[in-house]
């Protein structure tokens, strides 16, 4: 695994459950299960999604097709989005906790990213 994803993934993990604490401290029982929600999901997204794209470069590597990540894509934003649409339409989750919840990973990438020392030659992504 690339070094850097897997500090994305760790910062994900470590906000997820910072701003399920934040959001059960301002909204309550359901602020909690949204933002939990949220961070669960986005935690997830995250991490099958460098899963796909290291398999689909080991695969164009030996001569493969990228076809078949363009179909896994496909398959797991579909998942996604059924998942967030029972999350805010069937299981009722607050939907400003959840979006703050969801949001880790654009959070994540940012934090990794600054401190990654873009600057000192560090390549990984």
């Amino acid at each position: 695994m690339i070094p850097v994803l897997a500090r994305i993934e760790r910062a994900n993990v470590i906000l997820a459950v910072a701003l399920t604490c934040i959001a059960g401290i301002v909204w309550g029982t359901a602020g909690t299960l949204g933002a939990g929600a949220g961070g669960l999901i986005a935690c997830v997204d995250f991490f099958v999604l460098g899963r796909l794209g290291a398999r689909a470069v080991a695969q164009v590597r030996g001569g493969g097709s990228p076809w078949g990540l363009g179909l896994a894509l496909i398959g797991k934003m579909t998942a996604l989005f059924v998942l967030v649409f029972i999350a805010i339409r069937v299981v009722r989750l607050s939907v400003i906790p959840f979006a703050l919840g969801f949001s880790v990973f654009v959070v994540s990438i940012l934090i990794v990213s600054f401190s990654a020392g873009v600057g000192r030659g560090e390549a990984g992504v």
